[in-house]
């Protein structure tokens, strides 16, 4: 046997050799496969981790978050924080009126008139606001009213209102500039005060309880050739239960210093007051007023009743006024009378009703008032003057005056 066996054709040593090789491929895929298992399980325990740490850095995020929101949220009882734009309030109103007028021993007369006004206001902080104003209008004191004439021409826009109100605590009101009335006018009658008047200086208002006073401070007329003409004063009274109804009584002082011997205040005009041939002021003028109003519910409405009395203590005769009168209220409608009185130099006739008499002192008469509402804030009011003027200088004359009103508010 000098040869070597032959397996199939294939030496015994090749064949040792194969089978050799083929054992180390079966070892070595084993060993991959196993490889490959293990990198499997690394890669999913891996990824299981990566996902716990996103879910916790997510849960982080919404903590940060919630914490963030509660730290900035006001805390109980703190006001939310407002924008600017929060405070600032625009109101006006608009107003077409038709007159027509049968004066004693003139022709009559027919005019159509309107008013437009419109003011803004804001807060500075939780004490301070101002607020501007402005109306149609010349330098008329007591009247913004402009009357259709001279062939449509353009009309006069004029500052009504420019002022800062401080309000220090509750119930008070400081205010300086050009602003609406702080004083009470009884029934809201114009005896003393017209109500389109907005007076210029320093006003308070100020109420606790039942108690209420308002004061005024106001430069009437300033020159540089002579003393100065303030109008000081302000008023005090109570408001009240009165068995099923409200009372509220007042007592009011207004002093306007330096007036008599002063020339008229506005536009040289005596609006009924007397004056010397220098175009001067007879008397002066320091009122003392009282004034009580009552209001209770009378059927399907309300009925309020008032009185109002001044005395001019400056004034050596001439020197009285009074008005006594009534509205009643239901839902839409409203009625009111008046008899008013007014002698010569009873008041500064500048700041009395411009309508009345057509306006200032001297004078006696009823008003007679309804109103409807057409909306919330639209208007029809209806006004007749039957009076008598110039009662106690000058030719007394019927004055007769009606007004038709239609009034949008915003």
């Amino acid at each position: 046997m000098g040869h070597m066996l032959m397996f199939r054709g294939l030496p015994l040593k090749t064949l040792g050799l194969i089978c050799l090789f083929s054992a180390g491929l079966t070892h070595a895929s084993e060993d991959a496969v196993s490889l490959i298992e293990t990198l499997k399980a690394q890669i999913e325990a891996l990824s299981e981790r990566i996902e716990s740490l996103e879910a916790q850095q997510m849960a982080s995020s919404e903590v940060k978050q919630e914490t963030a929101a509660l730290l900035q949220a006001p805390k109980p009882g703190t006001p939310a924080k407002k924008a600017w734009s929060d405070s600032i309030k625009l109101k006006g109103d608009f107003r077409y009126r038709h007159e027509a007028f049968d004066i004693e021993n003139r022709r009559d007369r027919h005019r159509q008139r309107m008013r437009a006004r419109v003011a803004l206001s804001g807060s500075v902080n939780d004490q301070v606001s101002v607020g501007f104003g402005l109306a149609t209008g010349g330098s008329d004191p007591i009247s913004t009213n402009q009357t259709f004439d001279d062939a449509s021409s353009s009309k006069s826009v004029v500052i009504d209102l420019a002022y800062a109100k401080w309000s220090p605590r509750q119930g008070l009101d400081i205010v300086a500039g050009k602003f609406k009335n702080p004083i009470h006018r009884a029934g809201g009658n114009g005896l003393l005060w017209d109500g389109d008047l907005n007076p210029e200086g320093l006003g308070f208002s100020y109420e606790s309880g039942n108690f209420f006073a308002n004061g005024i401070a106001s430069w009437v007329d300033e020159s540089s050739r002579d003393d100065d003409s303030f109008l000081v004063g302000g008023q005090v009274g109570v408001d009240a239960d009165a068995g099923q109804g409200a009372i509220k009584l007042g007592l009011g002082y207004f002093n306007y210093l330096d007036s008599r011997g002063e020339r008229a205040f506005y536009d040289g005009s005596a609006m009924g007051n007397r004056l010397n041939s220098d175009g001067e002021y007879v008397e002066g003028f320091e009122l003392i007023e009282g004034f009580a109003e009552y209001s209770v519910n009378a059927g399907a409405g309300k009925l309020s009743l008032f009185a109002d009395y001044v005395h001019n203590v400056a004034a050596d005769d001439f020197e009285t006024g009074w008005a006594l009168g009534g509205k009643y209220r239901q839902a839409k409608w409203q009625f009111g009378y008046t008899y008013q009185e007014l002698e010569a130099d009873a008041v500064l006739g500048t700041f009395s009703d411009s309508d009345f008499i057509g306006g200032g002192t001297d004078g006696e008469g009823h008003i007679l008032s309804a109103n409807y509402a057409l909306g919330k804030q639209i208007t029809l009011r209806g006004t007749l003057f039957l009076n008598d003027r110039n009662i106690d200088f000058g030719n007394e004359e019927e004055y007769k005056r009606l007004m038709l009103d239609i009034s949008f508010k915003y």
